[in-house]
């Protein structure tokens, strides 16, 4: 078989058994397709790879200048489509074990509560600055990643109950908590929305929103607030996570909230809580 095909059975593999999304799987396609290109301009077959090819991967990928994390998910997902295909017996190559390169753990960088006030008090600057104004609610009073967002419907709002259901990853149901002002945001632009869709946030053409949209909105609207930070769907994320931890919510409340699998996955803001401690000691102790 060619190396396309064994990609299209490697990725029915990971939406079928492994149950990943349509995103992940397309993440895990893309990243293929970079070793697929590399592999053809060496002239190198790929059921014939070793280590040695491995190694000239990552440095052909660092002096393109993909940062360690990128590196990291591409070789791994590299080697575990090479597993999965001698685990089927259509490649007979063992030599697929090599380190990947270490990630320089970054903190992700979130906004301070005066700008994320700054933020969510905007006055109108956009026709749809109700809904826009909803999508960045949302996200800071309930922590959701920007495809959660984009494929909220309707019928997962409960207002009375102040709680929305949520599908996340590999289609895990989660609720995530609604604050007064969210509610009241949501509940004025539900009244103003004239369209008959099922999704909550939709596009000119009714149709459900796209991710690129969602970060249109985010950009702009933090621009216009005047916040000088490189501002994404994710930094409202990891912002609402930060400041429960920062007012002594539970970590394990924040995985749950947050929809992580793993607790481990949870654990970087508890680098970011230590690090405001830290600035707050230096700040405040006679002696710093």
């Amino acid at each position: 078989m060619r190396f396309e095909q064994l990609m299209d059975k490697f990725i029915d593999h990971l939406l079928i058994e492994k149950n990943l999304s349509q995103n992940t799987a397309c993440a895990y396609r893309n990243d293929l397709y970079k070793f697929k290109n590399f592999i053809e301009e060496k002239k190198i077959s790929f059921n014939k790879i070793d280590f040695e090819t491995f190694t000239s991967f990552i440095i052909f990928l660092k002096r393109k200048n993909y940062s360690s994390t990128s590196i990291v998910r591409i070789i791994s997902g590299v080697r575990n489509f090479y597993k999965f295909l001698i685990a089927r017996g259509w490649v007979k190559n063992s030599e697929i074990n090599i380190e990947s390169p270490k990630i320089e753990k970054r903190l992700p960088e979130v906004l301070t509560e005066e700008e994320v006030e700054k933020l969510l008090n905007l006055d109108k600057i956009s026709r749809k600055h109700l809904r826009n104004l909803a999508i960045l609610e949302l996200f800071y009073s309930s922590g959701l990643r920007i495809s959660e967002l984009c494929n909220l419907r309707i019928n997962a709002l409960d207002l009375e109950n102040a709680f929305i259901k949520v599908k996340g990853k590999g289609d895990r149901e989660r609720i995530c908590l609604l604050n007064k002002k969210t509610i009241e945001i949501l509940k004025r632009y539900l009244s103003e929305k004239k369209d008959m869709s099922e999704y909550l946030f939709v596009n000119a053409q009714n149709k459900k929103i796209s991710r690129q949209s969602v970060w249109k909105i985010v950009k702009k609207y933090a621009k216009y607030a005047g916040i000088e930070k490189n501002v994404k769907p994710h930094t409202l994320r990891h912002t609402f996570a930060t400041h429960l931890l920062e007012r002594g919510l539970d970590l394990r409340v924040v995985q749950e909230l947050l929809g992580h699998k793993s607790i481990s996955t949870t654990e970087i803001y508890t680098h970011l809580n230590r690090k405001k401690i830290k600035e707050i000691y230096k700040k405040y102790h006679p002696r710093s």
